[in-house]
């Protein structure tokens, strides 16, 4: 009896003292900006099951350290019901929970938690293994990115790890010491067949020490194993643990929006044109802080963090999180604050270097196995650069005045549109002449005035022309649709540009779109519909090989066997799921044999020319590209095939940087459907 309301005083202070913890972090959730994110519950509530429940993504991830987690997530999930009874055996000792006795559904979920209990228990000491001897670099951090993490203990991790050790090990001896104390029980009886290893244990604790002995090791094991549950409890939103609550509703609470879309901001009627401060982050971004892992996975895929750049992912979010815990007199101060003053965390939380480090492709978002979104918080930070402090990297200064003045960041002239077409000695029908075109061929400004690629333009037009197909460009008269604008902050720009672009498009009864640019694809396809622009976007690819298909575009015969890697492009890929129809195109292709890259389809490392990288200068010894080429090259390809134009721009950069260009041929994807076509 005195042990029983003993035991109940230390729950009750243990769950007020959690309880008043986790009310002030959600304190911090409820005064963060709201954001609409109950929308399309079945999807949330499949992509909880996937991905929280399913642990998908540590599942496909790095081994051993997904399958790990994935046991002890779902050891923890199965030893809820061994929790629950021992807690509940404080006042009986034959409690269990209604219908799980062993003389009902008990038994079966008891052998299930007795292996469980190993399982964890292995799973806990590869763990360990990890964190003291071998060291992953993931765990530890990546330098110069993460130098502030490479210098703390992790003895969190560690001691984390030796609770769940100890609850493990606490169930075992636990119920153990009873099939030995209480032998002869019926309830104990029913269910010692259940419990083999149990039974183990309670077999060494008789004959070591007796049944008093086995007494004492089950009561203390008892003790031991409440008394960590409710430590462990107070714990979790104090530490980065944080995330064993908060990863299922993150998760649930995903964006359902295309991954490509970023938010449109309400120019007319906002008074803040970018995030700036800790409380104007919404409460799904606030949640994200909440939930890292601090697991690594992202920084470990971003291609700013292996250039030695000084973003990392995981490390931008620390940063912010940190500084929330640290100041949460800013989240929680209304209006101007009530005399708390709100510091911009831009520049100094978080450096510009870190915002302008980022390529915008996702990898980040593509590892996290709690779904953080990283691009839209680097994005409206970049939006208070721009539009607030007219503070970025000076070359962008004459990107931006392109863009106003000419209409594209090449500052070139629309009446440059069409030099392509002219030099290629091409007739490409014009919208204007041909109003009921089927298809519009959206150039993009790279193809129209980047001399290189103005190559794969003109490829592409002649197969359209061969196909027979009914389309027409838009020349002089295409807009550029401000993708760079937006990505690099230009908020005001970018809407400026696609809304001009949506009307000229609209004006025209325009329903099909044909590009060959994945930065335009995803934009007209998954943002334009922001500003009324609704349309069937093709990617190139897409139609070739359809057209391959239909017999439309006959494959000449090729006897010489050409090495071939893919390098997939991230507005493709990981914004559009775009990665089986090029392949499928170059395994058509005669004499093509395709290699793949180590890094491939999802986890295929960016090139370095995203989220406005293609205007910026690299420093020599941080460039992306080079690192995707040397990925490139191990595969010892005679040809490397893209399929965007500015990955077409920074793999040429790489392969002379690297003396290969005479080596190995850098094509489109394209071009090479082009030169193996019979006209």
């Amino acid at each position: 009896m005195v042990s029983a309301v003993i035991f109940t005083l230390v729950v009750l202070a243990a769950i007020g003292h959690f309880a008043h913890t986790l009310y002030g972090r959600l304190r911090l959730l409820m005064a963060a900006r709201p954001v609409d994110r109950f929308d399309r519950i079945p999807d949330r509530l499949m992509a909880t099951l996937v991905y929280a429940f399913g642990q998908k993504k540590f599942v496909v991830g790095e081994q051993p350290a997904g399958w790990l987690h994935f046991f002890i997530f779902w050891g923890f999930i199965i030893l809820g019901v061994q929790v629950v009874t021992m807690f509940g055996r404080a006042y009986s000792d034959h409690f269990y929970i209604p219908g799980l006795s062993p003389r009902v559904l008990g038994g079966p979920v008891m052998l299930l938690r007795d292996v469980m209990e190993v399982v964890v228990f292995v799973c806990v000491v590869v763990a360990l293994y990890r964190w003291i001897v071998s060291h992953p670099p993931r765990l530890f951090g990546f330098r110069p990115a993460e130098e502030r993490l490479t210098k703390q203990s992790h003895a969190e991790a560690k001691i984390i790890l030796l609770f769940i050790m100890t609850i493990v090990i606490g169930g075992l001896v636990y119920d153990g010491g009873r099939l030995v104390y209480m032998a002869g029980d019926p309830a104990i009886e029913a269910g010692r067949m259940w419990e083999p290893l149990s039974g183990l244990v309670g077999r060494f604790l008789s004959s070591a020490f007796g049944v008093g002995g086995a007494k004492f090791a089950s009561d203390t094991a008892w003790w031991t194993h409440n008394l960590i549950i409710l430590a462990f409890l107070n714990l979790l939103p104090r530490s980065k643990h944080f995330h064993v609550i908060t990863g299922i509703p993150n998760v649930f609470f995903k964006k359902t929006e295309p991954a490509g879309a970023l938010d449109k901001m309400d120019l007319e009627n906002s008074e803040r044109f970018g995030t700036s401060q800790i409380d104007q982050f919404t409460w799904k971004q606030v949640l994200d802080m909440f939930s890292c892992t601090e697991c690594g996975r992202c920084s470990a895929q971003c291609p700013a963090t292996a250039s030695g750049k000084p973003l990392a992912p995981r490390q931008l979010l620390l940063n912010l999180r940190d500084y929330l815990y640290e100041h949460p007199e800013q989240m929680l101060a209304k209006g101007d604050g009530g005399g708390v003053a709100k510091e911009n965390i831009v520049g100094t939380v978080v450096a510009d270097d870190v915002l302008w480090s980022c390529t915008t492709c996702r990898a980040c978002e593509e590892a996290c196995p709690v779904l953080i979104e990283y691009v839209d918080k680097i994005v409206d930070m970049r939006r208070h650069l721009v539009q607030e402090e007219a503070r970025f990297p000076t070359e962008l200064t004459r990107t931006f005045k392109g863009m106003e003045t000419q209409g594209n960041p090449w500052g070139l002239s629309a009446e440059k549109r069409m030099d392509w077409a002219d030099a290629a000695g091409l007739e490409v029908p014009l919208l204007a002449n041909n109003p009921n075109a089927e298809y519009l061929y959206y150039v993009g400004c790279a193809g129209a005035f980047d001399d290189r690629n103005k190559k794969t333009t003109a490829s592409f037009a002649r197969l359209l022309l061969k196909a027979g197909l009914n389309f027409a460009v838009l020349g002089p008269e295409e807009p550029c649709n401000g993708e760079t604008a937006r990505r690099l902050g230009n908020e005001y720009l970018y809407q400026s540009m696609a809304q001009m672009a949506v009307d000229l498009l609209n004006g025209y009864n325009v329903k099909k779109i044909i590009v060959n640019c994945p930065h335009c694809f995803n934009t007209m396809k998954n943002e334009f519909p922001q500003f009324g622009g609704n349309y069937e976007v093709i990617h190139a690819a897409d139609l070739l090989s359809d057209l391959i298909k239909r017999g439309k575009i006959q494959l000449k015969e090729e006897r010489r066997h050409t090495n071939v890697t893919y390098h997939d492009s991230c507005y493709y890929g990981r914004y559009n799921g775009v990665y089986e129809t090029p392949r499928e195109i170059l395994q058509r292709l005669p004499g093509m044999r395709l290699n793949e890259m180590e890094r491939s389809r999802n986890k295929a490392m960016c090139c370095g020319a995203g989220g406005g990288w293609m205007w910026m200068e690299e420093p020599r010894d941080k460039r992306v590209n080079l690192l995707r080429v040397q990925q490139a090259l191990e595969t010892n390809p005679d040809m490397i095939a893209v399929s965007c134009p500015f990955c077409t721009t920074m793999f040429i950069d790489g392969l002379k940087a690297k003396e290969a260009d005479e080596k190995v041929q850098l094509v489109n994807i394209v071009e090479l459907v082009e030169q193996r076509a019979k006209f």
